[in-house]
C-alpha cells in the first residue's frame, strides 16, 4: 500500500503546501483505491514519510467513522415485515423464538444485541403493537452485551493515544475563554465543551450541574466546588461532585447551558432516536482531520482535568479521572440553587 500511496501522491502533484481542505478533495478517491483499514495505516505511514503532516495525512485518508453497515439488513428487514404481517397469529413467546434465532446469526454478544435493537426498530416504522416489540426483548442478551461494552469502554479509556495539538489543554482553555454566548455555538464549540465536561455525545442534552450542600464533611474537599452533576434522565439517582478542566462551575454551567438551548437548531444529531441512539457521524466527521472520534473527547477531557487539578500520585490521578469521568458516587443530600 505504500506504493499505492506513493503513486497516487504523484498522480495528483499533492505536496505538502497545500491545505487540509485541498488535500481533503481528494480524500474520496484514494479511500476507493485503499479500502481495507490495515493498508488505510500503511498508506498514512507513508504519506507521512513523504513529508506530509498528520493532519495533512488524516484530511486526506481519514478514519472512517463506525457505522452499521447496510450489508445484513435484509434479513431483518424480512423478518420485521413477517411479524408485522403475522402479529395477530403469533404467540409472544414466538416472535421472541423468531427474534433470538436472528440474534444468534451474529458472531459477537454485541451485534446481537444490536440485531435485536435494529429488529425494533423496523417494527417501529411499522407500527407494531406494544406487545409485539417487547417481546424482542431478550434480558440475558441485552445485559451480557451491556456489560461487555462496558468493560470496552474501560479498556478503550485506559489505552494510550496521541492528544492533537489542537486540543492541547492551553488551546481549549483559550477557545473556551472566547466563547461568545451571545453567538449561536459552533461544531468546535460543542466539541471544545464535550472536553471540557468529559462528555459523550449522549450526555449533552441530558447532563447538569447545580449546586448541592453536602451533608458528610468526610468526603467534601472545597477543591472539588460544591457544584455536582448529575442527568435529567436520572434525577433520583445520586449526583456525583464536580470535577472539570474548567474550575468555575457557573461558567461551566453556563456553557453547558448554551450548547444544550442549541441542541434542536445546531445540533439536531445529539437528540435521541426512538431507540435512545444519538448520531455520532457529524462529530466524529468534523474530528477526523484530527485523527480522533468522538470517543476520545472524554479522556481528553478527564486528562486535563488532573492537570489543572494538579494531582502526580497514580492512586489520586485515579480518583481525579474517576470524577472527572463522572464514574465515582458520593452519598450526601443536596438541594438545587
Amino acid at each position: 500500500m505504500s506504493k499505492v500511496a506513493t503513486n497516487f501522491v504523484n498522480q495528483y502533484n499533492l505536496t505538502p503546501q497545500m491545505s487540509i481542505a485541498e488535500l481533503g478533495n481528494y480524500a474520496e478517491k484514494i479511500c476507493k483505491e485503499i479500502k481495507d483499514y490495515k493498508a488505510r495505516d500503511h498508506a498514512r505511514n507513508r504519506i507521512q514519510k513523504l513529508g506530509f503532516s498528520k493532519d495533512q495525512t488524516y484530511a486526506l485518508i481519514p478514519i472512517q467513522a463506525s457505522g452499521r453497515r447496510v450489508t445484513g439488513r435484509d434479513p431483518i428487514k424480512k423478518l420485521a415485515q413477517y411479524i408485522k404481517e403475522n402479529e395477530n397469529n403469533l404467540e409472544p413467546e414466538e416472535i421472541n423464538t423468531l427474534a433470538y434465532n436472528l440474534a444468534k446469526t451474529a458472531p459477537t454478544i454485541i451485534a446481537q444485541s444490536s440485531r435485536l435493537k435494529l429488529l425494533r426498530k423496523e417494527l417501529r416504522k411499522l407500527d407494531a403493537d406494544y406487545i409485539t416489540i417487547e417481546s424482542i426483548y431478550i434480558p440475558d442478551i441485552t445485559q451480557r452485551s451491556n456489560k461487555e461494552q462496558a468493560i470496552n469502554q474501560e479498556l478503550r479509556e485506559d489505552k494510550g493515544y496521541d492528544c492533537p495539538e489542537f486540543f492541547y489543554l492551553e488551546n481549549v482553555q483559550k477557545r473556551l475563554k472566547d466563547c461568545n454566548t451571545a453567538n449561536s455555538p459552533t461544531m468546535q464549540n460543542l466539541m471544545d465543551i464535550m472536553i471540557m465536561l468529559c462528555m459523550r455525545p449522549a450526555d449533552v442534552a441530558t447532563l447538569r450541574i447545580n449546586h448541592y450542600s453536602p451533608s458528610n464533611e468526610e468526603w467534601y474537599d472545597p477543591k472539588y466546588s460544591w457544584y455536582c452533576t448529575g442527568y435529567a434522565k436520572n434525577k433520583n439517582n445520586e449526583p456525583r461532585p464536580f470535577v472539570s478542566m474548567e474550575k468555575d462551575p457557573l461558567l461551566a454551567r453556563e456553557l453547558l447551558i448554551w450548547i444544550q438551548k442549541a441542541i434542536t437548531n445546531e445540533f439536531p444529531f445529539l437528540m435521541r432516536d426512538k431507540d435512545g441512539d444519538v448520531n455520532v457521524y457529524p462529530i466524529n466527521n468534523f474530528l477526523t482531520v484530527y485523527g480522533i472520534s468522538s470517543s476520545y473527547l472524554r479522556k481528553i477531557g478527564s486528562d486535563h482535568a488532573i492537570v489543572i487539578h494538579g494531582n502526580k500520585n497514580d492512586s489520586k490521578r485515579k480518583r481525579l479521572r474517576q470524577l472527572a469521568l463522572r464514574q465515582k458516587i458520593i452519598s450526601f443530600s443536596h438541594r438545587n440553587s
